[in-house]
């Protein structure tokens, strides 16, 4: 019954985020990035780029990325989670122009001032202390 359930899940969140992850696989497979870590379902992969872009389960962070930077990319995957296809036009669009265009507008160049930003990083703290927690449990056992 678990199998089935866990199975029902998967499928409904796939077409629930269906144009990013659709998007997150082309991107993967174009440009052959390194993967260099699996939180749950997403997938976190190098590139050379130096800006991050999360697509559903896929991540991209700059080489060399601090924890901070995952983080937030892994926050984006949750928007993603809860806003289905709506993420593409609420955070994926303004969060990329907003990419190229926060030095020019920032306050105190804060890019995290943005509300795509902003949010990304409140789930990105949030999910970083769950996995905390759960990886201190298991460390416990």
């Amino acid at each position: 019954m678990l199998l089935i359930r866990s199975c029902v899940i998967f499928i409904i969140l796939l077409l629930w985020q269906f144009p990013q992850l659709m998007l997150g696989c082309i991107v993967r497979f174009a440009a052959g990035k390194r993967l260099i870590r699996r939180v749950g379902r997403v997938s976190v992969y190098s590139w050379s780029l130096r800006s991050g872009l999360s697509l559903g389960w896929f991540c991209f962070v700059p080489e060399g990325a601090d924890e901070r930077i995952i983080a937030h990319e892994l926050g984006h995957t949750v928007q993603s989670t809860k806003l289905g296809p709506l993420y593409l036009l609420v955070i994926g669009l303004p969060s990329a122009v907003w990419a190229l265009l926060y030095s020019l507008y920032s306050p105190e160049g804060n890019y995290c001032w943005f509300y795509t930003e902003r949010w990304a990083e409140r789930e990105g703290v949030r999910l970083s202390c769950l996995l905390a927690k759960s990886c201190a449990h298991e460390e416990d056992h």
